[in-house]
């Protein structure tokens, strides 16, 4: 029996963390620009613990330290140092997805980048083209080719940089022209198509004979790819070669199958390049396998059966010193020392997630010492110098690949992810750690491809977590326990069917209601004890019956629907946050069901959405605290080769739509919608290629600056906090802190003059340098700034600004001069008072070998609630933060209060001793050293006492102190040092 989810003390609590203010002012009429929201910049938080899936890998053979990393989704990484540090060169660039990189071997400065995944997977991304640099990736010039959107290849001949070929795919889920092997003889700046099968037909590979460039070969590829299913092969696959640079090519069928075949990986012997070897895909097993030629193409062998899953690999590779060591990558890689007639596996894996990870695409040999070579895969990238029997794992960039994240109610919070192909994860929000959040806190909680995670908000010792294919399970965050949640169906009725990223709900109005998402919605209303299970909420569509390039889904053979293990699933999961009873759920078939009746009965409600195409992926679905009858959908077309957005609203269950996706970018597919807890009009978009922001309902959008390019897969607002966590596929996890002053954004805050956004409460607590010395090779994620976050405005004009902070006695505590440029900024008030030096213009910490700055810090204040206050353009405007104390240490607000006058006093003496001797010189400085006598010893001994009683308290470097008040030892010493200092001044 079906019934709407229970509303529980806590459930009303949340719900109103969750609820927004319906009516926003008449005001707020003016939409955020990208500019105003430069200031409320992301950071990473990680993790690179583990990476995600690279496609290929390129190093200089004249020096090695040089490296480049091109990636399925995260952009193009450079080390100039082995490895040990990385930049992402390509993070500003239209696209974060690559197929290839190509260092021209003339000049070493020139690169080709060939953009769009060649790996076929149902995650796959799109690129743009062809990118050219001339300064060793520092910079790029768009070459063109976008059309081409997966490019498998690129060769770039070794006489002369200028002249370059792509083996480019085309669209992966629709049959267009642009694809095959283009040609360009100046440098990229224009393209002739030189080979060309036909519309569903591309090229994925290519070779050149370095002895005599003119000769090159090129692997076709018939594949096309839909939302349910995949047809990987067809009789335009096959082995070209020319002999005459690109103008006129043969295709090679000597020894090769004949009939349809899939994909085909080529490989060189630069040592020998009359002899190759390739991987043949076809639907026969006894064709499919390595082939060998050792005359230039004209006669190819069948040496091996070995072709690993083909679709998504087909990556083979010869030795450029030895013409008979071969190697294939795949899931387990291999190599062989006979040409590919006999192999043995490399990177062997104890057992499961044990040793290498998995799932090899990519390797660069070191032509001079062929022992060293990098190998790269679904988890980053290894290396080895034992020819693979011993590797090194490179886990210092973040380029994790998440498609679903969540928060819990901890203090800070923590966030959880799943990651394809690398597991489930929790980390931090932020730590106490000096140096930021270190791999270690990232705790793996989940195997597979990590999918939908969602902690109980009641108890964050549960996390309902999820990997592919509806695998779920509620998981003991603090013993690792793990309990299955799988549904499996009564005796006699077919198989339930889940979608890769089959989705997870856990009810904002009773944390004991969970959601698993399948062709039917699964739910629970004891913490996943036990499940009903509602109708089948799909179209239910017999693929069988549909078509891929004229063959119908039963008779597919070659790859069929690798990937894709089956059709008519749900996708998303969203409830009201006015109603638990409210649900709305949407398909990987184009449904939009709505139930306002816990799930007990269903209304399919995207018949009235209008201009998006039958059967059209549902992306996402989110309630709406607009009304009770309020929810968004997005539909994500591109696996019907559409990259166009779509995004509504309904306001009435569905009955209308309004259309909010104009000024989104044309060339990026939504992911992910989701509306800020505080306010309907601040809505968040996470597209194929980055983040946008909207203050007025979706009027207007604009892009959040500071994330790199990235598919956005998943957001979430922290409902406390209100922080925006960022879950991109590609990039990690990314936190906007404190989104609040988006909420507030309006013609008041657009407008001239000054404007201050309210302040989040901020803790006090002190960083602890607990690592010591780790070198420069170790990622670690980014911390908040310290204390709390101010956000101002400025309108045009000139002249300073000015923070000041009063206490509630309204004694100044702090002055800073900040930022008086026109637009909105963000400092920090560190909760102290100005130091023992007097009070300091705010500036930005921007040291990249320092996590924290080290400047003399002033003592903390006590718990309480402070005014700031901002001047500038004429005007006057304050605000009220509250500041609390260390959550974790059993301090009394007493205690603080003793200790901050202690500090004070402390400052006070010492300014008395400078206005007492401004020219004060002590021997050895005020650390130690012999002192002088008289009246200069005494002043220099109270001065050095102060000193040292201060730091003893606030700590110095990275070194902390305490936030506990002083002893009484050291309270004995001041009153000692105030004797000393009016004897001293007395005398004087």
């Amino acid at each position: 029996m079906l019934r709407a989810p229970r509303t529980t003390t806590l459930g009303l609590i949340l719900a109103a963390a969750f609820s927004a203010t319906l009516d926003r002012p008449a005001s707020a009429q003016t939409p955020i620009g990208e500019a105003d929201l430069a200031a409320l910049a992301p950071r990473p938080i990680g993790p690179a613990v583990t990476g995600g899936r690279v496609h290929d890998i390129e190093a200089l053979p004249s020096d090695p330290s040089t490296i480049f990393v091109a990636t399925a989704s995260g952009g193009l990484w450079k080390s100039t140092n082995r490895g040990h540090t990385w930049r992402n060169v390509f993070a500003n660039q239209e696209t974060s997805t690559f197929g290839d990189v190509a260092i021209a071997p003339s000049d070493a400065k020139v690169m080709y980048a060939g953009t769009g995944e060649q790996n076929n997977r149902q995650s796959t991304s799109w690129g743009h083209g062809v990118y050219r640099s001339d300064d060793a990736g520092e910079t790029w010039r768009y070459g063109g080719l976008a059309g081409t959107h997966h490019i498998g290849k690129v060769e770039v001949d070794p006489r002369d940089p200028d002249v370059v070929f792509v083996a480019a795919l085309g669209n992966l889920w629709r049959q267009s022209e642009e694809r095959g092997v283009y040609r360009s003889r100046d440098g990229g700046r224009t393209w002739e198509r030189v080979l060309h099968v036909d519309g569903f037909t591309g090229a994925v590979d290519l070779v050149m004979n370095p002895e005599n460039p003119d000769i090159v070969y090129a692997a076709t590829y018939q594949r096309l790819r839909r939302a349910w299913g995949f047809n990987g092969g067809g009789p335009g696959s096959g082995i070209y070669r020319s002999t005459d640079g690109g103008d006129t090519w043969t295709e090679l069928t000597e020894g090769l199958p004949a009939g349809d075949k899939g994909r085909i990986g080529l490989a060189i012997a630069a040592s020998e390049p009359r002899i190759l070897n390739a991987l043949v895909e076809t639907a026969d097993r006894e064709t499919t396998g390595t082939y060998r030629s050792e005359d230039g193409g004209d006669t190819w062998e069948r040496v091996s059966p070995l072709d690993p899953r083909p679709m998504y690999y087909s990556e083979i590779f010869i030795d450029p010193t030895d013409a008979n060591r071969v190697y294939v990558l795949a899931t387990s890689s291999f190599t062989s020392s006979d040409g590919g007639r006999t192999f043995e596996e490399i990177a062997r894996r104890p057992t499961y997630d044990v040793g290498v990870h998995a799932d090899h695409h990519a390797l660069w040999i070191d032509p001079n010492d062929p022992e060293h070579f990098y190998l790269g895969g679904d988890a980053g990238v290894y290396e080895t110098y034992d020819r693979g029997v011993r590797f090194r794992k490179v886990n210092n960039f973040p380029i994790g690949q998440f498609y679903a994240i969540g928060v819990d109610m901890r203090d800070p919070y923590f966030v959880y992810g799943g990651m394809q192909d690398n597991h489930s994860w929790m980390g931090p929000s932020q730590t106490r750690r000096w140096i930021g959040i270190v791999g270690d806190d990232w705790k793996q909680i989940g195997f597979g491809d990590g999918m939908f995670q969602q902690p109980n908000p009641a108890n964050p010792r549960w996390v309902y977590s999820s990997s592919n294919g509806g695998n779920y399970s509620r998981v003991d965050t603090e013993t690792g326990d793990i309990r299955s949640l799988r549904q499996v169906p009564p005796a006699g009725e077919p198989p339930y069917r889940w979608d890769w990223t089959s989705p997870s709900l856990v009810s904002r109005h009773d944390p004991s209601t969970v959601y698993l998402g399948g062709n039917r919605l699964f739910i629970s209303h004891d913490d996943g004890e036990s499940f009903t299970r509602t109708e089948d909420l799909t179209r239910a569509v017999d693929r069988d019956t549909l078509s891929l390039m004229g063959v119908r889904g039963a008779d597919l053979s070659i790859s069929a629907n690798d990937g894709t293990s089956s059709y008519g699933e749900i996708t998303t999961i969203a409830e009201s946050p006015l109603d638990g009873s409210i649900l709305w759920v949407g398909t990987d078939d184009g449904n939009v069901q709505l139930s306002r009746d816990g799930g007990a009965t269903w209304a399919e409600v995207s018949g009235a959405i209008a201009d998006v195409p039958d059967l059209t992926y549902v992306s996402r679905v989110a309630g709406s605290a607009r009304g009770p009858g309020s929810a968004y959908v997005a539909f994500d077309a591109h696996r019907d080769g559409d990259f166009r957005p779509y995004l509504f609203r309904t306001d009435d269950f569905g009955r209308t739509w309004t259309a909010l996706h104009e000024g989104l970018p044309e060339d990026g597919s939504v992911n992910v919608v989701v509306e800020h807890p505080d306010d309907p009009q601040t809505l968040f978009v996470g597209t194929e290629h980055g983040a946008y922001v909207s203050t007025d309902a979706g009027g207007h959008w604009a892009r959040l600056p500071g994330l790199p390019t990235v598919l956005v897969d998943d957001m979430v607002v922290h409902p406390r906090d209100k922080d925006l966590v960022i879950g991109t596929h590609g990039a990690s996890i990314w936190i906007v802190d404190d989104t609040r002053p988006l909420v507030e954004w309006g013609d008041a805050a657009a407008a001239g003059g000054a404007f201050l956004f309210s302040i989040d409460r901020a803790t006090i607590f002190q960083h602890w340098k607990d690592t010591s010395y780790r070198g420069h090779a170790e990622f670690h994620g980014v911390n908040p700034p310290d204390g709390a976050l101010i956000t101002y405005r400025l309108g045009e004009g000139d002249g300073p600004a000015t923070l000041t902070v009063r206490n509630a006695a309204g004694d100044v505590v702090r002055t800073m001069g900040v930022p008086s440029a026109a637009g909105v900024h963000r400092v920090n008030w560190d909760l102290r008072h100005d130091g023992p030096n007097g009070p300091r213009d705010w500036r930005p910490h921007a040291d990249p070998e320092l996590a924290r700055p080290l400047d003399r810090a002033g003592p903390w204040v006590s718990p309480g609630v402070y005014t700031v206050a901002l001047e500038a353009r004429g005007t006057a405007v304050e605000r009220t933060v509250e500041v609390r104390g260390d959550p974790e240490l059993p301090l009394t607000d007493a205690d603080y209060r003793s200790r901050e006058a202690f500090m004070l006093g402390l400052i006070d003496l010492m300014e008395r001793v400078r206005e007492a001797a401004p020219d004060l010189r002590c021997p050895g400085g005020f650390g130690g050293g012999p002192l002088p006598e008289g009246r200069a010893g005494d002043l220099c001994r109270v001065m050095r006492g102060a000193q040292q009683l201060y730091g003893a308290l606030s700590g110095g470097g990275v070194r902390p102190g305490t936030l506990s008040p002083p002893t009484a030892d050291q309270r004995a010493a001041r009153e000692e040092l105030e004797r000393t200092l009016a004897r001293a001044l007395a005398g004087g």
